[in-house]
């Protein structure tokens, strides 16, 4: 892992070891993001999923987490 200045809270912590999702939106939280950032927004997403009865399968669904996991990790 290597340090970076996480785009959410700001603080220089260890990143990803690899993104964590295919493509562009994957690239920006591996450079911009870090692991204890990650975890939480892994957190928030079960409940998010949850309470919303949400299937990342789903191309709307998949579009809405996207779209949840920019706003909170600030992409």
């Amino acid at each position: 892992m290597v340090d970076l200045t996480c785009a959410r809270c700001g603080s220089t912590a260890p990143g990803l070891d690899a993104a964590p999702l295919p493509g562009p939106v994957g690239a920006a939280v591996h450079q911009r993001t870090c692991a204890a950032c990650w975890k939480e927004w892994m957190d928030l997403q079960v409940k998010l999923m949850n309470e919303n009865h949400l299937t990342p399968a789903n191309p709307e669904h998949y579009e809405l987490l996207i779209q949840e996991l920019k706003k909170f990790l600030r992409l």
